[in-house]
């Protein structure tokens, strides 16, 4: 493997920490709904009606709100030939910037500065770095890469998916709230349908959140042009303050390859202003 497969391959893998997939989406958040002392993986309760205004303002209302953030997680990934572990240090500062910290066996061996218009970053392994923009980094991923995306995923927050509620459909399914941008009518028609023949040509988003504290469980998120699709669990909800947090996430993307990330948070703390140290050493090599 040449120096730039391996400074890409690392890439990657930090990319896919932050699942920084497919979409725009900014973070809004208002005044949480307290929530209970404990939350219930499951709710045996019927579930009344809600609109689809109604819980995208839940939805929002409930996310995750911070300043600052700091947390520290470990991360697998999965693919077709391999499988790698690590743990990431984070300190972000929100719609502002992200400082990650990679590390192996407790060893750095990668460290990133993501900006709202720039990416940082310097392979410690290799002695080399990179200072570019997103554009470099969505060329390489074959997806599209945007900061507000890596902020709200990583978090278990929402991504902005929509432009006007009425877009917007809503339904129960067992024991959840679903809120999705396509009836399940024309979803499951374009799902059997092969992609390059489906009537659907259009992106489709399904959020399913608790009915208790309307945190987001589960997106499943259909890019049918590309034929690719997104999935993220949450889990392990911890209360910090006044909101939840998931502790752990499950996502799989399945495009040319299909990628398994599993994400277990051992630490989460916020409102702490923190630095963000990078300082590129003179030797190293610059990735152009």
């Amino acid at each position: 493997m040449t120096e730039t497969n391996q400074f890409i391959q690392v890439s990657k893998n930090l990319l896919l920490c932050l699942i920084s997939l497919f979409f725009l989406g900014a973070c809004r958040t208002l005044k949480p709904i307290k929530p209970p002392n404990t939350l219930p993986e499951t709710v045996n309760q019927r579930l009344d009606f809600k609109t689809p205004k109604a819980l995208s303002g839940y939805l929002k209302q409930n996310e995750f709100n911070y300043n600052w953030l700091t947390s520290k997680f470990t991360a697998e990934i999965i693919t077709e030939d391999n499988k790698q572990s690590f743990t990431v240090s984070v300190r972000a500062k929100k719609d502002s910037a992200m400082w990650l910290s990679v590390s192996v066996l407790g060893i750095e061996g990668a460290r990133m500065l993501i900006t709202q218009d720039s990416v940082r970053f310097m392979d410690k392994l290799n002695n080399r770095y990179f200072v570019g923009d997103y554009q470099y980094l969505s060329k390489i991923l074959s997806i599209d890469v945007d900061f507000e995306t890596m902020q709200s995923v990583l978090i278990g927050n929402s991504m902005e998916f929509y432009d006007e509620d009425e877009k917007l459909k809503s339904a129960k399914d067992s024991a959840f709230y679903l809120l999705s941008t396509i009836k399940k009518r024309k979803l499951k028609k374009a799902l059997k349908e092969n992609t390059e023949n489906a009537a659907n040509k259009e992106l489709a988003q399904r959020i399913w959140l608790h009915p208790l504290t309307f945190k987001v469980y589960q997106i499943i998120i259909n890019d049918f042009p590309n034929d690719r699709t997104f999935t993220a669990n949450y889990s392990n909800f911890q209360v910090i303050d006044s909101s939840y947090f998931p502790f752990k996430a499950h996502f799989v993307i399945k495009a040319q390859k299909r990628i398994l990330l599993d994400i277990d948070y051992s630490k989460v703390t916020h409102e702490k202003p923190q630095t963000m140290p990078f300082n590129i050493p003179a030797k190293y090599e610059r990735i152009r």
